[in-house]
Parts: structure tokens; sequence; C-alpha cells
């Protein structure tokens, strides 16, 4: 009788364990290769335009253009990264890394830029942040520096449609 006892007793326990095991093994876990990488819905081509502006004293225009971009943008291997190779007029290009935090973004690899202003050239503290909006995007770059007392800054913004 002791013995049937135990069979009886000990098949709960089994079904108990079998459940646990079949929902442990079930779960997904973070990181695996399903988990959805938010990059993804900016990564492409976008085709738009530039403006760029000097100025002196933040306020007194030296100089002003404008013209066409055409953007790709791809991921980086680090998990939040992207990088964005913008062509300038189909002529100049530059590649810039990107750091992403929801749909904001900030180039991280650039510190400095040249300016030319009054046939010199100085090198200027470089900063620069976008957003991604629906499937446009925008970046608003600033090159300032201090010369002999006067603040020369060079200011840039780009807009992009994806493709």
């Amino acid at each position: 009788m002791i013995s049937v006892s135990l069979r009886l007793s000990a098949r709960p326990l089994l079904f108990a364990l079998l459940a646990l095991i079949t929902l442990a093994t079930s779960c997904r876990t973070s990181g695996s290769a399903d988990d959805v990488d938010p990059r993804d819905q900016y990564i492409g081509t976008y085709n738009g335009g530039y403006q760029a502006s000097t100025l002196i004293n933040n306020s007194l225009e030296s100089s002003r253009e404008a013209g066409t971009i055409s953007a790709v943008i791809t991921k980086s291997q680090v998990a939040n990264q992207l990088y964005l190779d913008i062509t300038y007029n189909s002529a100049v290009k530059q590649t810039l890394t990107a750091e992403l935090n929801g749909a904001n973004f900030t180039i991280i690899d650039k510190q400095t830029e040249s300016i030319s202003f009054d046939n010199k050239t100085y090198t200027a503290d470089y900063k620069a942040s976008g957003q991604f909006v629906t499937n446009d995007f925008a970046l608003n770059t600033t090159a300032e520096t201090l010369q002999s007392g006067v603040t020369i800054s060079r200011r840039l913004s780009i807009t992009g449609t994806k493709k």
C-alpha cells in the first residue's frame, strides 16, 4: 500500500514539473533573433536640401549657400548608432556617426569643422543634432570659433525625405 500512495502523490508533482519546464523553455528571451531593432525604421536613402550661413558675432550674415543632398542611412555595429553618408550637390561626401535616442540623434564623431572667412580658414568647435519624423529627417549643425574678439560661426540645416 505504501508504494501505491507514493506513486499517486508523485504523479501531480511530475505534471507540475513538466508544466514548469514547458513554460520556462517557451518564453522568449531578450536579445533573441525576433527582437525588433528600432533603427530599422530609419534605414534608407533620403533626398532633400541644405542651407548654410556664415555669421559674424551670430548676427551679421557674411555668406549663404544652398543646394541638394542625398543621404544614405545605415546601421552601425553599435546598437544605438547610425551612419549618415551625406552627399552635397552630387559632389562632396561626408560620413557621420549618430547616436540615436528615440527619434532624436546627436552626431558623436565630429568635434571640429573648418570655417573659411576673409581669405582665412579657422578651426571651429562643431555640434550637430537631428530628428526623424515619419519619413523625414532633419540635421542642424553649428561650428563656432572666437577670433580676435569676433565670433565666426557656420550654421547648416539639412532636411530629407525617404525615397
